[in-house]
């Protein structure tokens, strides 16, 4: 039977669904999707001013308002239920497999060769690769996903404007390459090698005069990445993420010449770890933290290779030079110290993309150059490297399913990572495994675990205040306020939840008034540090339990006015807001 387009998407799509099926029915992660889920769902409604704030006053450590806007549609659509937000992360993944597909095809085009095998192993490559599990798993991975639609896209019409030369085609090019950072910021990086690609793609004249032809290409790409700076610029007054990573690479008083040696060591040593991971993904782990110093000569042989694709000059170098340019600022994640770990899996997720038509491309080249007359096994490899793949992303996406199995796996293969076994004890809390939560948390106390990362200790206090023993919890979170103001917030919230329930065991009302004015100072504190929605409504109901009937009113109605339309907290507003006009 002759291989057919469909019979390629339809495969690939049959293989996305059947690896992620797992992940459907998991639910939030507790690094960063709680998080982010919260401070959606108290963001105010999706309208004119909500867009403008996430455009063009955004204000924040990271730019992503495009990201940002998925999920606030999430909770819009269908209530940031989890299921429906793995189901998009899923079918986001789906989409840049075919759009793989689709590049690899017009890639081979190139080379006068029409047979769909390459493009279907290059997708079938990328849709399966176990690097991929993390972002499409994760729902805070979504910014992977989304940023390498727009990169793919951009790549893909840009293969076809360097055929067709039509302006049409040049300009959705330029306009899918100005989207794509807005899902997130690294696919600025991919301009060099975007460049590289337009000048080295065959044509009739030489280099200078290619270059000509395609002035307008050339001009739309970096039209593309200046009109984004701009509006990045426009919307952060104080850009504290790029200061931030260059913070990281100059350090606060300059280095010697030892210092920057030394810093080289480390960049060889972090690109020839994921120049492996690339080919050779196992172990896999959530919380990498500590990598052999052998990958420097990995490193060393990744710097030949591009060397070796930049000498080569053609179109296949250019797709290695620009997996590389996008994998290139994670070296700024390490030095910067910008996320929980230093190294990660998600970062490869569209340098993978990149690199599966060079795959591809590698396969055919082995089948009728180096081993012409052992073609089935070289298929029988290809299938049976596919097939390791598969098996290999399904028992992944199995293990993100469950918080618990997540972390008791990331523990294992990093025992010295104290918050992974933070969020196991607070996932076991979770699950009402008390006793094997609090021996986790007990065993990072005996082991000294940094001063900095507090997480433990409310968790500890959470095993307290679970106990009945109110004031030993808020005795042990008091201090924590003072010791990273990162974690202040989240400290305050623990506060405020033991005083709740300290509510209940007080005999006096003077007892209970101190109380509340307790939790409202800290919930004051809370809205000054980060403004929320749904703060206001509690600190209305703080005032009302304080007897302060106007200034319950005033927030009441603060609350009322900023709520989404189906906050769960914008009804008891109402009904609050009449009750108190109507005395």
């Amino acid at each position: 039977m002759r291989l057919r387009t469909w019979h390629c998407l339809c495969l690939i799509g049959l293989f996305v669904l059947l690896a992620y099926y797992p992940t459907v029915h998991a639910g939030y992660n507790s690094v960063d999707d709680l998080k982010m889920v919260t401070n959606i769902d108290r963001a105010g409604p999706l309208d004119l001013e909500r867009l403008e704030r996430l455009f063009v006053r955004s204000g924040s450590y990271y730019y992503r308002p495009l990201t940002i806007l998925t999920y606030t549609l999430d909770r819009d659509l269908w209530g940031s239920i989890p299921s429906f937000m793995h189901l998009g992360n899923i079918l986001l993944h789906l989409i840049n497999a075919l759009l793989v597909f689709a590049i690899t095809r017009q890639l081979f085009k190139v080379f006068n060769y029409g047979s769909l095998w390459p493009a279907l192993f290059a997708g079938l490559f990328f849709a399966l690769h176990p690097l991929a599990t993390e972002s499409v798993a994760w729902i805070s991975g979504r910014t992977d996903l989304l940023m390498s639609v727009f990169l793919l896209l951009a790549v893909w019409l840009t293969l076809l404007a360097l055929e067709s030369k039509h302006p049409v085609v040049i300009a959705g090019a330029g306009v899918s390459l100005f989207v794509a950072p807005l899902a997130k910021e690294v696919a600025v990086f991919i301009l060099p090698g975007m460049l590289w690609l337009i000048a080295v793609y065959p044509g009739e004249a030489r280099l200078f005069g290619r270059l000509q032809q395609r002035w307008l290409l050339l001009a739309s790409t970096l039209g593309s990445i200046l009109a984004y700076f701009s509006l990045r610029a426009l919307a952060i007054e104080r850009d504290s993420g790029i200061k931030t990573a260059l913070k990281g690479i100059a350090g606060n008083e300059g280095h010697g010449l030892f210092e920057w040696l030394d810093k080289v060591r480390v960049a060889f040593k972090v690109y020839g770890f994921y120049f492996k991971k690339l080919f050779v993904p196992w172990p896999l782990n959530f919380g990498i933290v500590e990598i052999s110093g052998w990958y420097v000569l990995v490193g060393v042989l990744l710097a030949l290779a591009l060397l070796y694709l930049a000498w080569r000059a053609d179109v296949l170098g250019a797709f290695g030079l620009m997996a590389f340019c996008v994998l290139s600022p994670a070296l700024l994640i390490v030095f910067g110290k910008m996320a929980w770990t230093p190294l990660s899996e998600r970062y490869l997720y569209a340098p993978v993309a990149l690199v599966a038509p060079l795959a591809a491309s590698s396969a055919m080249y082995v089948k009728a150059k180096v081993a012409p007359s052992f073609g089935p096994l070289v298929n029988m490899v290809l299938i049976a490297g596919l097939g390791i793949f598969f098996s290999t992303t399904i028992h992944r996406a199995w293990i993100w399913q469950d918080n618990v199995r997540l972390y008791r796996d990331t523990v294992a293969k990093s025992p010295n990572f104290p918050p992974a076994k933070s969020e196991l004890a607070s996932a076991l809390f979770k699950t009402g495994s008390i006793e094997e939560a609090k021996k986790i948390l007990g065993s990072m106390q005996v082991d000294d675990s940094p001063a900095s990362y507090i997480s433990d200790d409310m968790n500890l206090a959470y095993a307290l205040a679970v106990e009945g023993k109110l004031d030993d919890a808020r005795q042990m979170l008091l201090p924590l306020l003072e010791q990273n103001p990162k974690k202040r917030f989240d400290v305050l919230q623990s506060l405020i939840k033991v005083n709740d329930m300290r509510l209940g065991k007080v005999d006096t009302p003077e007892s209970e008034a101190a109380i509340h004015r307790e939790n409202l100072d800290w919930l004051l504190e809370q809205q000054r540090l980060k403004p929320q929605v749904f703060t206001l409504y509690r600190i209305g109901k703080r005032y009302l339990a304080l007897e302060d009937e106007a200034r319950a009113l005033d927030y009441f109605k603060k609350a009322y006015a900023q709520a989404p339309q189906d906050a769960h907290y914008r009804g008891a507003a109402a009904t609050q807001i009449s009750r108190l006009e109507s005395r």
